[in-house]
């Protein structure tokens, strides 16, 4: 008997047959090993889930993904922490798992109390790889000395006692920005916006920012939306990294990422070595100054100082502004803490920083804007461990990412009754609940990747809030008719850098005195400032021509 007769094609020619059934081996190949593959990775997730807090039930290949909100997802995690009665919940990107912890004490057990292992990052695909930052930002980088090195820079421009160098010139921007919601009240988010930049731009670039939508502010803005990126959920190619890796023609939104992420890259290191420049000292050009000492790429420059400018704006001046909304509302605390500064300040001159320890309900109210209304909802990026771990029973495997829902945690009445009141008796004289840190919120994150620009934050707002308090009756605005318009306390965009949706307020001096001193301050410090006005010659488009 031949060999067709034992393969059981009698009769065939056995090359037509070859050419017939190879093809068809091959393309089972080809399709049956991925199916294996996912079908495979599918039962591992699963007896991984069996060991992992409790969650919706993945799909194979994709996960959740279809399952999380694509709007405000932090609002679903607290409900499903609820519906399954645990505040640890594990949510699946594909075959990756997050575990998102909603309330304070299971969050601050893993990521400061276990810090030596809970301070790396998981792979982010959109966020790393697509903005060509996996190895370039702090933020990005894993647990490791590259990242140590990061730190300890970033600590010689916003770490605690580096800021207290910058009290003058923040002081002085706050008086401006007083004179400017006083003058044009309608531009009031653009006003806070220019302050937030034109602080940390000195800091960064030596050089201040005069103007409303201003050019370089807008670019911060536009840098920082990247910062949605980290929302599970948001982008499929979390949940299938493959699709990365696919050629432009058949999926480019990788590339158009890319590509725009390295065109702010560019701008931001051009935007440095023009700060070399500056007649002001500034972080730029200590950076420039020794970069080749540090090893630092041209990358890494851009990152650093693009990080301080856009998270600088777009925190600080979304925390203003929830600032704003409060006291449009709660005119309670607005009177009380008039009250404690009149009697320390007085009308004839406006707060300074040796008020500052003078001020304790103003320094509570600070307290409970970043409580009451945290920038950070999903409190930053993902930490990740940087080896298997156990909690409470669950397993946790290496390079989980493990995300604080900051606005279940911020609102949770065990430790916040009635959260949605805004009451800075909470951080007065203690905490008024039990709570792991002294603080007593994180809207600054946890461990040791806490925000680096955190004692810079916390110092900005307190001399401005306290300035604007002592200035102004802060009110809605009106509407057509000349009625206060009713404002909604929930109404905020749907940003992993949440701030209000737009409103109106009014800033209505306080007295004629008041004004006549708002005036002066706001006309000295313009002319203090004059030392950092300078204009950058750099946009986007034309920095391939600078660098």
């Amino acid at each position: 008997m031949g060999i067709r007769e034992l393969m059981g094609v009698p009769g065939q020619d056995q090359e037509t047959w070859l050419r017939i059934q190879v093809p068809v081996v091959l393309l089972c190949c080809i399709v049956g090993f991925p199916v294996f593959w996912v079908l495979l990775d599918y039962v591992r997730i699963l007896r991984l889930r069996q060991r992992m807090p409790p969650g919706p039930f993945p799909l194979p290949l994709v996960g959740n993904f279809f399952a999380i909100p694509k709007i405000k997802p932090w609002i679903h995690f607290e409900q499903w922490a609820e519906y399954y009665g645990n505040p640890m919940t594990t949510i699946w990107n594909g075959h990756r798992p997050i575990i998102v912890c909603n309330d304070i004490w299971s969050i601050s057990d893993l990521l400061d109390k276990r810090a030596a292992i809970y301070s790396s990052r998981a792979r982010m695909v959109v966020m790393g790889d697509c903005l060509n930052q996996s190895d370039s930002n702090q933020v990005n980088l894993v647990y490791g000395d590259r990242w140590r090195l990061h730190r300890r820079i970033m600590h010689t421009a916003v770490g605690s006692q580096a800021v207290r160098n910058y009290r003058s010139f923040q002081s002085d921007e706050s008086k401006v920005l007083a004179r400017d919601l006083y003058e044009k009240p309608y531009d009031m988010v653009m006003a806070i916006e220019r302050y937030s930049c034109s602080t940390v731009s000195v800091i960064g670039w030596g050089r201040r920012i005069d103007r409303v939508n201003d050019y370089v502010a807008q670019a911060a803005l536009g840098f920082m939306e990247g910062v949605d990126y980290i929302i599970p959920g948001l982008f499929i190619m979390e949940a299938i990294p493959a699709l990365f890796t696919l050629p432009r023609w058949v999926y480019p939104l990788p590339s158009k990422i890319l590509e725009s992420a390295k065109k702010f890259q560019r701008y931001f290191y051009a935007l440095s070595k023009e700060a070399t420049e500056s007649k002001a000292d500034n972080f730029a050009k200590r950076l420039l100054r020794d970069q080749e000492q540090m090893g630092l790429r041209d990358e890494e420059v851009a990152a650093m100082t693009a990080n301080l400018i856009g998270g600088g704006v777009d925190t600080t001046s979304s925390s203003t502004l929830s600032f704003v909304l409060a006291m449009c509302v709660f005119r309670d605390v607005q009177q009380r803490a008039q009250e404690e500064i009149d009697s320390v300040v007085g009308q004839e001159r406006s707060p300074d920083w040796s008020d500052e320890t003078s001020l304790p309900y103003v320094k509570a109210l600070v307290s409970e804007v970043l409580r009451w209304r945290t920038v950070t909802i999903l409190g930053g990026i993902p930490h990740a461990p940087i080896q298997d771990d156990e909690y409470k029973g669950y397993f946790i495997p290496k390079d989980t990412s493990i995300t604080g829902n900051v606005w279940a945690i911020h609102r949770n009445p065990r430790e916040f009754p009635e959260p949605d009141a805004f009451r800075p008796e909470r951080f007065l004289n203690g905490l008024e609940r039990p709570y792991p840190n002294k603080q007593g919120h994180n809207a600054f994150g946890w461990g040791r990747r806490q925000c680096s620009g955190q004692p810079l934050a916390e110092q900005g707002l307190f001399i401005t809030i306290a300035r604007l308090l002592w200035a102004f009756d802060i009110k809605p605005g009106l509407d057509e008719e000349g009625n206060e318009v009713k404002l909604d306390i929930f109404a905020y965009t749907k940003s992993e850098n949440m701030r209000p949706e737009p409103f109106k307020a009014r800033f209505i001096p306080r007295s004629e005195e008041i004004k006549r001193v708002l005036l002066d301050d706001a006309r000295i410090a313009r002319e203090s400032l004059r030392q950092y006005d300078g204009e950058t010659k750099l946009t986007v488009e034309n920095t391939a021509q600078a660098i």
